[in-house]
């Protein structure tokens, strides 16, 4: 996807303006995309909600309960065959980072 057709970061990023966040929801949409997958296939696949997939490629994390946002990030990315260490480690750093001033 050309980078004049994605998100405006200020837009989509709950923790910071241009952060990780969005970062990893552009990682998420950009492997979908090449797969040719829509959201409502790994919705059905994964059992993740449409909704929850979508706020996370839309780095809005803060709209999935805290009990269920490290498992479904890893288990969108096993899905999508990307690398869960490093998503993980950057989506915990950011979110530590924003929860203790």
């Amino acid at each position: 996807m050309p980078s004049s057709e994605r998100a405006d970061p200020k837009q989509s990023c709950h923790f910071q303006r241009g952060g990780e966040m969005h970062d990893i929801g552009r990682l998420l949409q950009e492997g979908r995309v090449a797969r040719g997958l829509d959201i409502g296939d790994i919705a059905r696949k994964t059992c993740i909600s449409a909704h929850y997939l979508k706020d996370m490629e839309e780095g809005r994390f803060n709209r999935i309960p805290n009990v269920f946002d490290r498992g479904y990030l890893k288990i969108y990315a096993n899905f999508l065959a990307l690398d869960t260490k490093p998503l993980l480690a950057l989506y915990e750093q950011e979110k530590n980072r924003h929860s203790h001033p």
